[in-house]
C-alpha cells in the first residue's frame, strides 16, 4: 500500500491543521539518541506501533539532517523538532522540513520565527502566567514541563479558569497514569523514556501499540 506523505492528507503545512492533528494522534514520542542509526530504531519502532507523531530533539547529533531525511523517506510520519532554543535553530529545522517546534521554555526569538513560517511552536511553560504569555503570542498549545513536577490534576486547576489552552504535558506521563492525564483534560501528550526506557525496538514497538490503545480506550 502506498504511504500519502501526511502533508497531502491536512491539504497543507500551517499552524491550525498540525494541531489538529496532534490532538487527534494523542501522543507524541520524544526521540533521544546518540546517533542517527539509533534514532531511526527508535522512530520504525514508534510507527509500527501506531504512534506516528515523533519529536526530534535537537540533543540527537546532526538533528537537522535527521529530520530531513525522515521527512522524505517516513511520509506518514509527522514529525517535529524538540529542545528548540533559539532562533537558528528553530529556522533550520524548518527548513529541513520539521512540522512543528517545541521548546524547553518560551522563547520570543523562536516564536517569531515560527510565526513568520506559519510553523506550529508549542512552548515549555510551568506557571499559569508563562502559559498566558503563550497564549497571548498566539500559541494555541503549550507543553507542560517538566510534568511530574505538577502532576496530571494540575491541568484540571490551569484549565478551570484558562478553559481554551491546550495542554501537552511531557515528562511523568507512563502507561500507568496517561488515562489520569486525559481526564484531566489534557489535548496530547509528550513520552519519551517511559516509551524508549528500555532501548529494544520491539519492546517499544509493543509499549507504542500499548499507548495507542489505550487513548483509543479512553476517548471512546
Amino acid at each position: 500500500m502506498t504511504c500519502i506523505p501526511i502533508l497531502t492528507l491536512l491539504g497543507g503545512n500551517n499552524q491550525e491543521m498540525i494541531l489538529k492533528k496532534l490532538k487527534e494522534e494523542g501522543i507524541v514520542a520524544v526521540i533521544r539518541a546518540n546517533s542517527h542509526e539509533e534514532a531511526l530504531g527508535y522512530i520504525k519502532a514508534c510507527i509500527s506501533g501506531g504512534i506516528k507523531a515523533v519529536e526530534l530533539t535537537y540533543t540527537i547529533p546532526n538533528v537537522v539532517e535527521l529530520i530531513k531525511y525522515v521527512s522524505e523517506n517516513y511520509p506518514e510520519a509527522l514529525v517535529g523538532v524538540g529542545s528548540v532554543l533559539n532562533k537558528k535553530m528553530a529556522k533550520d529545522a524548518i527548513e529541513a522540513g520539521t512540522l512543528y517546534v517545541v521548546s524547553p521554555g518560551f522563547s520570543d526569538e523562536v516564536n517569531d520565527v515560527c510565526k513568520e513560517l506559519n510553523i506550529l511552536y508549542l512552548p515549555g511553560c510551568m506557571t499559569v502566567t508563562e502559559i498566558m504569555n503563550a497564549l497571548s503570542k498566539g500559541n494555541p498549545m503549550v507543553k507542560l514541563f517538566p510534568g511530574e513536577v505538577f502532576g496530571a490534576k494540575y491541568i484540571k486547576a490551569v484549565k478551570a479558569p484558562i478553559p481554551n489552552v491546550e495542554i501537552m504535558p511531557t515528562g511523568g506521563v507512563n502507561i500507568d497514569n496517561i488515562d489520569e492525564w486525559f481526564k484531566m483534560g489534557v489535548s496530547c501528550v509528550g513520552v519519551g523514556s517511559s516509551l524508549l526506557g528500555s532501548r529494544d525496538v520491539k519492546e517499544i514497538e509493543n509499549l507504542a501499540k500499548e499507548f495507542v490503545s489505550k487513548i483509543e480506550k479512553i476517548r471512546n
